[in-house]
């Protein structure tokens, strides 16, 4: 009980001294001159300007002799090479070319087999054997054309002419 008194007053001398504060500010909203208004939020916050000159004529002074850069420039720009020594990312570079491209050809379907387990074999002309990844009934027949599409988070679909879409996964072939 003696701290809540005390708790009690600091709280009010808080409120108080803020509600001061905040009619100071709310008189300075009303005034339209700019210049006015700065004067009176530096005499509500108590703000004393510096009386140093010099700390104004240093700042002048290291603004002006700042040096602009030219806009011509001189000579060729340099251009890195690409270094022929560095064979694997260009290797890799083209391999995913070459799948980008792949993927957007139109595919035909020539052979469909099925596993002892159920699972949905898709061969395509240009060798390629892909795995039916879904439970849904839907197949592909032999000689349907198809054109591989990508889904949501890398999944794959295969979708026909007649506009029935087959979740697959690419399987790769060993040689």
């Amino acid at each position: 009980m003696e701290n809540y008194r005390k708790l009690v007053l600091l709280a009010c001398t808080v409120i108080l001294t803020s509600m001061a504060n905040g009619a100071d500010v709310s008189d300075c909203l009303e005034i339209n001159n700019n210049k006015d208004r700065l004067k009176c939020y530096d005499k509500a916050y108590n703000f004393v300007p510096s009386s140093d000159t010099a700390s104004l004529d240093l700042e002048i002074q290291t603004i002006r002799s700042v040096e602009r850069p030219s806009a011509i420039v001189e000579g060729k720009p340099k251009v890195k090479a690409v270094v022929p020594s560095d064979t694997k990312t260009l290797t890799a570079a083209q391999d995913a070319y070459d799948k980008v491209i792949a993927n957007s050809q139109t595919l035909k379907i020539i052979g469909v087999s099925q596993s002892r387990s159920r699972k949905t074999y898709y061969f395509t002309d240009s060798g390629r054997v892909f795995l039916k990844n879904t439970d849904r009934r839907a197949t592909f027949k032999e000689n349907d054309s198809v054109t591989l599409e990508l889904g949501f988070l890398g999944s794959l679909f295969m979708t026909n002419q007649d506009d029935v879409r087959i979740k697959v996964k690419e399987m790769k072939v060993k040689d």
